[in-house]
């Protein structure tokens, strides 16, 4: 697993964090619905800070790792529906 603070940067770097209100239901950056978490499965955005990723990762980071990396994997193959 790359290094966590690397695929923070790069999440960072991605606009991949954007924490909203628990009452959202679609996803800021592609309307798709969001999941329990707040996070799309479909472009990739992660609906909690990077700061709470951070302190997860203390007791569990391979998860985290995993998520991270899930997450810049979608938002890279991520491409626009073309408008009518």
């Amino acid at each position: 697993m790359p290094e966590l603070a690397a695929l923070v940067a790069e999440a960072n770097g991605l606009e991949l964090f954007r924490p909203h209100g628990a009452f959202e239901v679609h996803c800021a950056h592609c309307h798709a619905r969001l999941d329990g978490n707040g996070d799309c499965a479909t472009c990739g955005l992660i609906g909690r800070p990077a700061a709470e990723l951070e302190r997860r990762a203390a007791t569990d980071p391979d998860r985290v790792a995993k998520l991270l990396a899930a997450a810049i994997a979608k938002r890279r193959a991520y491409t626009p529906a073309a408008k009518a």
